[in-house]
């Protein structure tokens, strides 16, 4: 799927949010029906790409405030739950009842071939056009990348504030990162390095023996931990661990960063279509969101949301590109086998 199919997916969910103000009225109007169906489907099972401390907290306050429907969930990096998700609608061999994770062309693909219901929710009117994807997938919150640090370890003069900087020596053994082929916003963020004149990248991070860690828990951690002593860092647990006092220093450098947006979607072949419904429209109520970006630590996309306490806004960053603009089909591909290649991996 090419850019200009992409565009008319985002078109056509542009188009599916121009409903009239009767046929919004109207899935307001049975809401109540919608919601006593979940109740009697009594469960969910929630595949989701969230920072993994929040998950729980998150689906403890949806129970309270939906009595009646139990949650399992999955949680994956973004590249693997989209694969995981693809395979099991191929092979009809459906498990997820809602899908939350960084889209990437199999998600659009996806879309296309039926994944997930077309509706309105009733919080639609809240949010702006913009976050709804082929008139089924909406836009919940956005991540950015970042560089952070252990302040025990390293002085904020000392720490790195530009992405070639991780390329340093003087980082070497010390600088850790999520490998790209398991993540499309590190995917992203890679092509990026790329757009502004960083070459060779991933020779030059394994020179400088780069430590890979599994998702943005893993390398925070290993950053408060002293494992390594900076690292590149998709934002999702850094303004819960700035709430708790972790010693993180972190930058948005200067020369630009990448933005991903978390979309949600009912799957159109959830065995509780219903309690799907209830979950993504709860997630894009004021508490939900709310609920959202404190226990997992993204900035929402409701108009009116609260900032974050401790992290910028995205409106507040120097330079911010669509992660989704720049990487191509193609360009994933080969960025993901190179990787592999020079680090080994198969």
């Amino acid at each position: 799927m090419d850019h200009h199919t992409r565009r008319s997916l985002m078109a056509a969910g542009l188009a599916g949010l121009s409903l009239s103000a009767t046929a919004q009225a109207q899935q307001a109007a049975n809401w109540p029906d919608v919601v006593a169906a979940a109740r009697r489907e009594g469960k969910l099972i929630f595949y989701n790409n969230l920072q993994p401390n929040g998950i729980e907290p998150l689906l403890q306050l949806f129970r309270e405030a939906n009595p009646g429907i139990r949650t399992e969930y999955i949680r994956l990096g973004s590249g693997p739950l989209i694969e995981r998700f693809q395979t099991e609608f191929n092979a009809n061999r459906n498990i997820a009842d809602v899908l939350l994770t960084f889209p990437d062309e199999r998600f659009d693909q996806g879309l296309a071939q039926g994944w997930a219901q077309r509706w309105t929710p009733p919080e639609l009117s809240h949010f702006d056009p913009s976050v709804v994807r082929a008139g089924a997938a909406f836009a919940l919150q956005q991540s950015r990348e970042c560089i952070i640090w252990n302040k025990g370890l390293v002085r904020d003069a000392d720490a790195p504030k530009e992405w070639e900087d991780l390329m340093d020596p003087k980082w070497r053994g010390r600088v850790g990162m999520n490998p790209p082929w398991r993540s499309v916003a590190v995917q992203q963020i890679v092509a990026y390095w790329e757009d502004i004149g960083i070459r060779d990248a991933a020779e030059r991070m394994k020179a400088n023996q780069v430590r890979f860690f599994e998702g943005s828990g893993g390398i925070i951690q290993a950053v408060v931990r002293g494992d390594v002593r900076v690292a590149h860092l998709t934002d999702l647990p850094l303004n819960p661990m700035l709430d708790d006092d972790a010693p993180i220093g972190y930058v948005y450098p200067a020369s630009g960063t990448t933005l991903s947006s978390g979309y949600i979607i009912a799957a159109a072949r959830a065995s509780s279509p219903n309690a799907a419904k209830v979950l993504v429209n709860w997630l894009m109520t004021a508490p939900g969101q709310v609920a959202l970006q404190r226990l997992c630590g993204l900035p929402v996309t409701r108009i009116g949301a609260p900032p974050l306490s401790r992290i910028p806004a995205t409106s507040a960053l120097p330079r911010v590109v669509d992660g989704e603009s720049i990487l191509t089909p193609e360009r994933q591909s080969r960025m993901i086998s190179h990787w592999r290649t020079v680090f080994g991996i198969r």
